[in-house]
């Protein structure tokens, strides 16, 4: 009865303290946008916001944002960029309670999800001076506060992931065809916001199409799960000709590494540093989720049991290859616009690399409590042990660099800080 209690007492004052710092970062978010909007893109509270903003109501813009922007200036000023801010508040918020149901599915402790969701939304490249002067510049990084488009993609291509993986993980039994067609609109409408998640999304898909057609999932349905792509084309082709038409004087080459020698001093550094924890937890878990790969192919399992691990990894290399591979020209030469699809692949592969490494405790903590007087497992869990602890400490430092970071993006500092 009193352990009852106890545990009742804890799980409420862990509520409330969460309930208080969500509010207060949200408190912050909105804080920190309405300032970005007041700001041009060199000065106090530097963001892409306001010069997003000024292209939208100049009847300029790619992205469905700018008809948002368009809209809310209906209202007067103060109102205007409250909304504005409001919104992405809003979708942030929205981000992280995702990642919180997302991880609640894969973790049994709702606390320890809730936490991890949270510590997801702040980890940023692992930050060492004498590599990069700048703790985000010249990096790479799923957390980014100063990009409105990339925010609002962030939210809804976290949504698709989900759907898809709702999808594929059941469809060689049974398919619903309104979760297909909401996944259709979902991708189309996140690729109107910003074109740089289906293109990395998009390749990664097919092949894993191509994967479950081996493994006996029925022919229609991985044609109609294909047609998925068609309204996100028409939205591509619109895009293509307003950002790289004849008369606008862009376009895309192959560069090797110009993009990541565009503000790096040592690119092939930072971009290790950038996943750290995630590339650490892969080498550790790679050969137990190549083992269960290949039981799926040999039993036919129908499914792969490590699909949100595959996915995630095959996205990030896609997003790797396009971001080392791929410039514009013109007048967006020097915006590196092929990172924003890298960067939210990296947000998916620390959430699948945290939510693998939850599981490595787990285990580690159970190999522990079944080999008391057994001396034989001591040389693989001081082992596991020590690969626990480093890459817990990793962790920790990218979720301190990322705190730090929005901490004093908060106050006003330009996101070219040291």
């Amino acid at each position: 009865m009193k352990n009852d209690k106890q545990k009742k007492k804890i799980n409420g004052i862990f509520i409330v303290i969460t309930i208080i710092a969500f509010t207060f970062y949200c408190f912050r978010l909105v804080l920190l946008h309405f300032n970005q909007t007041q700001y041009p893109v060199t000065g106090m509270y530097e963001s892409d916001l306001y010069a997003h903003i000024e292209m939208a109501l100049s009847g300029w813009g790619y992205s469905i944002m700018a008809v948002v922007f368009r809209l809310l200036s209906n209202l007067p000023a103060f109102g205007f960029y409250f909304s504005i801010a409001a919104l992405l508040c809003t979708l942030e918020a929205f981000t992280i309670a995702l990642t919180y149901v997302f991880m609640r599915n894969f973790l049994n402790d709702a606390k320890v999800a809730m936490f991890l969701a949270f510590v997801s939304g702040f980890v940023m490249p692992f930050y060492l001076r004498g590599v990069q002067p700048y703790r985000y510049i010249g990096y790479q990084s799923g957390s980014i506060w100063h990009n409105s488009t990339y925010i609002v993609m962030k939210f809804f291509a976290l949504l698709c992931i989900v759907l898809y993986l709702a999808i594929s993980n059941a469809y060689k039994e049974k398919m619903k065809a309104w979760e297909v067609v909401t996944f259709a609109v979902l991708l189309a409408v996140t690729t109107s916001v910003k074109t740089n998640f289906i293109l990395v999304f998009a390749p990664v898909a097919l092949v894993f199409l191509i994967i479950d057609f081996i493994l006996g999932v029925p022919v229609k349905r991985i044609i109609f799960c294909a047609l998925t792509v068609i309204p996100s084309m028409a939205v591509i082709l619109f895009q293509r000709y307003v950002l790289f038409g004849d008369e606008t004087g862009n376009g895309i080459i192959i560069d090797p590494l110009y993009s990541v020698y565009l503000r790096a001093e040592q690119p092939y550094f930072t971009m290790i540093l950038s996943a750290a924890f995630p590339v650490f937890v892969l080498l550790y878990n790679l050969i137990f989720v190549l083992a269960d790969t290949i039981k799926d192919f040999k039993g036919k399992r129908g499914k792969l049991t490590h699909r949100f691990f595959l996915l995630s990894w095959s996205m990030w290399f896609v997003g790797f290859l396009e971001l080392i591979l791929l410039r514009e020209t013109g007048q967006r030469e020097l915006d590196d616009n092929f990172a924003w699809g890298y960067d939210f692949c990296l947000f998916l592969v620390f959430v699948v690399s945290i939510i693998y490494f939850a599981d490595n405790i787990k285990s580690l903590v159970k190999r522990i409590k079944e080999s008391k007087g057994n001396t034989g497992n001591a040389p693989a869990i001081v082992l596991t042990s020590a690969y626990a602890a480093a890459a817990a400490l990793m962790l920790a430092y990218h979720t301190y660099c990322g705190i730090f970071f929005f901490v004093r993006l908060s106050q006003g500092v330009t996101f070219f800080m040291q």
